[in-house]
């Protein structure tokens, strides 16, 4: 099932030209690390995809009723929260689920109305969302559920939105360099999180390991260009490597053409 196309997307930035022409699918079920060096475009991409920037050309077609989620580098949230109110007050359909359930049991007369929302709460697994959410804020280390996010530090509201991102399962995951600021038992429960996570994500991160125990494709952003490898990053890195190999041959042979051609 295609989730979304992006088709002949550019930008730029002044007289800089980051990409140009790009066009790539997201499928469901697809767990993708998306690597690139610093400064070539990964942030605008995602930025793009989450529709908090445009491209300067081209477009993107999404599914319809397609539910992303973004958890950006740096994060905005509502400073005046608190961590708890942060995730009850948080743009999630699971909490507009559980408010219609509760509506429905206020009339019970309305059965069919009961039935829906009965079979939503059980299709989002909303049973439990408050077991759900302070778990995954203990795992973060946010205990204080009524601490004012204004009291956090910028590390814990990172860890703040993370909880967030995870609790809203959406279709879509598209995570920024999720593992700043966690610990190591943290980067592993993680780990463990999207191991289990059964929709499709897009993962930007340095840390290695993460993506080669949780990522089963790689998308390249490499001069301008989109590579697609349907293969684990292990993998990825082996190919890259024969790539790198072989452009570097046909530099040398273009070189020493070249230099023979010399006066």
């Amino acid at each position: 099932m295609n989730y979304l196309n992006v088709e002949n997307i550019s930008k730029s930035y002044g007289e800089l030209s980051l990409f140009e022409n790009l066009s790539f699918s997201i499928h469901k079920d697809q767990k993708i690390a998306f690597v690139a060096k610093n400064g070539t475009g990964k942030t605008t991409i995602l930025n793009i995809l989450s529709g908090k920037d445009t491209p300067d050309s081209g477009q993107i077609i999404y599914r319809k009723d397609l539910r992303t989620t973004f958890l950006s580098q740096e994060p905005v949230l509502d400073q005046s929260l608190t961590v708890e109110e942060t995730i009850l007050k948080s743009d999630n359909p699971i909490l507009n689920v559980i408010k219609t359930y509760h509506q429905a049991l206020e009339n019970p007369e309305d059965s069919k109305l009961y039935q829906t929302t009965f079979d939503d709460m059980e299709r989002y697994q909303a049973w439990d969302y408050e077991t759900q959410y302070t778990q995954i804020l203990f795992k973060l280390k946010l205990e204080n559920l009524n601490q004012k996010v204004s009291a956090l530090s910028g590390g814990q509201q990172k860890r703040l939105a993370l909880a967030n991102t995870l609790l809203s399962k959406p279709d879509l995951l598209i995570l920024d360099e999720p593992t700043n600021h966690l610990d190591f038992p943290s980067v592993l429960w993680l780990e463990n999180r999207l191991r289990g996570y059964k929709e499709s994500y897009v993962l930007v991160t340095h840390d290695r390991t993460l993506l080669e125990n949780v990522c089963t494709s790689v998308m390249l952003l490499q001069d301008k260009k989109i590579a697609y490898f349907p293969c684990g990053f292990k993998e990825f890195e082996k190919r890259r490597i024969k790539m790198d190999e072989k452009k570097n041959k046909e530099i040398d042979r273009f070189m020493t053409v070249h230099r023979n051609l010399d006066p």
